[in-house]
């Protein structure tokens, strides 16, 4: 299994909060959206929509409205480049939340295999309240009312190095 790319991408991996003060490229910003374009989707709808925020005012915007959902918001405003996983809930009703979850991991790996680093920061909100937090963002980054946000995903190089252990298997998997 070590020798298996895709799997060690994705045992390295990790959530880092932390970035240097270095620029991302649009050509490495392109190979992590490419990944995101190429997750799957019921019936291959693709329902989703990348929004790429390089703006500090507006990172500014979206790091005070993180506040309200999570304490690793650090990076929200330091990284150069915040890709916001948006899909339309009308394209696909019954499936939405979990292609803009695909793209959205897609997308961290792919940041990953190129030498930087990212985390979810999960802003979806089920009951889609009138003051929460997602209809904050969509205000913000003006998406419209049909839209839904699953996810913001800072994107930088690393400025930190993160480690986690994983349940064993024996522990997580049931076997009929």
């Amino acid at each position: 299994m070590e020798s298996n790319e895709v799997l060690k991408a994705i045992r390295d991996r990790r959530s880092i909060f932390k970035y240097k003060d270095e620029d991302v490229s649009a050509e490495d910003i392109e190979t992590i959206l490419e990944a995101g374009r190429w997750a799957p989707s019921y019936a291959n709808i693709q329902p989703w929509n990348f929004v790429v925020v390089r703006d500090p005012e507006t990172k500014k915007k979206l790091f005070e409205i993180s506040r309200r959902i999570t304490l690793f918001r650090e990076g929200i405003e330091q990284a150069p480049v915040i890709i916001i996983v948006a899909v339309d809930q009308e394209a696909d009703p019954n499936h939405f939340v979990e292609a803009g979850a695909v793209a959205s991991q897609n997308m961290a790996l792919a940041a990953h295999s190129i030498g930087l680093s990212s985390y979810w920061v999960g802003v979806f909100d089920i009951n889609s309240e009138k003051d929460s937090a997602e209809k904050d963002v969509i205000k913000t980054l003006e998406l419209g009312d049909d839209a839904r946000v699953i996810s913001l995903l800072p994107v930088g190089k690393p400025d930190q190095t993160r480690t986690s252990e994983r349940k064993d298997l024996e522990d997580i998997v049931i076997e009929e």
